[in-house]
């Protein structure tokens, strides 16, 4: 604290010093032009005079001003009002000038000091404004906070021309700016909105300054009160933004458990009476074997896709759906999935339109081998069963479409985007777990391709893939 008064009385002391020699100084220069041989004429003299108050009430200030005036009509009285060199006035009218000449002296020293601080004033409210606006913008612009209140304190710093600037806040580092240098008095403003704190702004003034001044400390407030609410408005947003991500967790994690039950426990019944009747003993002909194992095998088959759609879900979510690239023919794998899926169809027609001009591409063979397996899963799943599901595949110097279509309920216009998020399914009726799709536009996405689904003419849904082709992908 006792350094603290030290420094404020050294820069009081220089605002004296200066406002003295803005008020001495003017006038003592004029009252030298009675020295000259042809000192110039009272009337120009008292113009000089005025002249040299409103520098001294510019710069000074108006006590500098008014001290400038009072200084100026003695020196125009002693120095250029007959009788010279003394303070009596021999005639009324000369009375009366010297009269008139102090007080539009004082008024004039008045007016300009008012309007100097005014013109200050208007520009820190600029300047504050101008300020705020580019923290309100970089705020809204979604840059990390801790980034965007480092660019508040380097503002401040030149704005108010501080040695330094901290700003605390408990969901941020500290963030400190510092010009180096001998450091003065710090002024603290305690952030806080509606009586809840949420930081401090603390601002230094270099040693030469000693402490801020009064309007430099309102600025100061205005800034720290402005902060606080953008601070509580952020963490409001957070706390909403949290409240909104632990809902629809909640959402997923009653849809993952609701969907996921059924399509894993289902699966494992099936296995586990067919493995209990084959272990009891009971004597089976080869045809019943035959069918237990294969009833197994297809259960088991099934299992595994619910599982590798889960561990999909779970790299999607984080981040890993990284497609690991290799050359292949997209025709040859379209088939090898239709071949591999066979026990799927159930005896279900698929009509293949593969063009032979396909080119071979870049691309995820595992990835793309389950897009296409969970598109054929579910147009076996919502299609009518007597009429054939139809796969074709075109290409393009830039992209391959593929497309599988089957005859059936189709989707709803309004359906068409929501069937692609997670957990979200065509038909409640209908058993799944609602991310075969959701699966299959991330894969797709990842590379650089789109996935969108309309109706069949004369009734059913068609659902359309694009891939970039090798050459697509060097022009990219």
């Amino acid at each position: 604290m006792r350094d603290r008064a030290v420094l404020t009385m050294a820069r009081d002391r220089r605002h004296a010093a200066r406002s003295v020699l803005a008020a001495t100084a003017g006038p003592a220069f004029v009252t030298l032009l009675a020295l000259l041989q042809n000192p110039p004429s009272r009337t120009t003299t008292a113009l000089l005079y005025v002249l040299v108050v409103a520098f001294a009430a510019g710069i000074g200030g108006f006590p500098a001003g008014v001290a400038a005036s009072v200084l100026s009509f003695l020196a125009l009285n002693f120095f250029f009002t007959p009788p010279l060199h003394t303070l009596v006035v021999g005639r009324l009218q000369d009375l009366v000038a010297l009269i008139v000449f102090l007080t539009v002296s004082v008024v004039t020293g008045l007016l300009l000091s008012t309007a100097v601080q005014a013109r200050a004033r208007a520009e820190r409210r600029e300047q504050q404004t101008r300020l705020m606006n580019e923290f309100n913008n970089r705020l809204l612009s979604g840059r990390a906070l801790e980034g965007v209140l480092k660019g508040l304190a380097e503002s401040l710093t030149r704005l108010l021309v501080l040695a330094e600037c901290d700003i605390e806040t408990p969901a941020t580092e500290p963030v400190r700016i510092s010009r180096g240098g001998e450091l003065g008095a710090p002024s603290e403003i305690e952030l806080s909105a509606r009586g809840e704190p949420v930081g401090v702004l603390r601002a230094t003034p270099p040693a030469s300054r000693g402490s801020l001044t009064d309007d430099e400390k309102a600025v100061l407030q205005n800034v720290g009160g402005q902060l606080s609410l953008a601070l509580r408005a952020t963490r409001l947003a957070d706390e909403v933004r949290d409240a909104q991500l632990e809902a629809e967790t909640n959402r997923l994690r009653a849809a993952l458990f609701s969907g996921v039950t059924h399509d894993l426990k289902t699966p494992l019944a099936v296995i586990t009476a067919s493995v209990t009747s084959m272990l009891e003993g009971s004597p089976f002909t080869e045809s019943e074997r035959f069918e237990h194992l294969d009833t197994i095998r297809q259960e088991a088959e099934h299992l595994n896709r619910v599982v590798n759609n889960l561990m999909d879900l779970a790299r999607l979510r984080a981040g890993a759906l990284i497609p690991a690239r290799v050359p292949a023919a997209i025709d040859e794998l379209i088939e090898a999935v239709v071949a591999r899926l066979q026990p799927l169809l159930d005896g279900r027609e698929i009509q293949l339109d593969l063009r032979g001009d396909l080119p071979e591409m870049s691309i995820d063979v595992v990835q793309v081998d389950q897009v296409l397996t969970n598109l054929i899963e579910n147009a076996v799943k919502f299609g009518t069963t007597s009429t054939p599901i139809r796969i074709s595949a075109m290409g393009a110097p830039e992209k391959v479409r593929v497309t599988v279509a089957n005859r059936g309920p189709g989707i709803a216009a309004s359906d068409r985007e929501r069937i692609f998020q997670p957990f979200e399914r065509g038909d409640g009726e209908i058993a799944g777990t609602g991310l075969g799709l959701a699966i299959a536009q991330a894969a797709i996405a990842a590379h650089g391709g789109r996935i969108w689904a309309q109706d069949q003419p004369g009734g059913g849904a068609v659902i359309t893939f694009e891939l970039p082709t090798n050459e697509g992908n060097d022009r990219d």
